[in-house]
């Protein structure tokens, strides 16, 4: 069975991107989008974005998709990671 954190540390953390960002609107500040920016970074050099006219994968490609989760660390900062869906 899986239970879904909604709160760390006193903190709310979203389960979505669009959440991420309320909370931010919410607080006054930006501590979800910057963990989201960060990540993406961080694994965007392992990945090249075809445009969305594109249909196929080149030839030994594989279409990968993901998701963010959202975490609070012991020093209060936010962090993002982007995981692979079907893990």
């Amino acid at each position: 069975m899986y239970k879904a954190t909604t709160h760390k540390y006193g903190i709310e953390v979203p389960r979505t991107i669009k959440e991420a960002l309320r909370f931010d609107q919410k607080n006054g500040d930006t501590k979800w989008t910057d963990a989201t920016k960060k990540e993406m970074a961080n694994v965007g050099i392992a990945f090249e974005i075809q445009p969305r006219d594109v249909l196929k994968a080149p030839p030994g490609w594989t279409k990968a998709s993901g998701h963010l989760i959202f975490d609070v660390k012991m020093d209060f900062t936010r962090k993002a990671r982007w995981v692979k869906d079907g893990h």
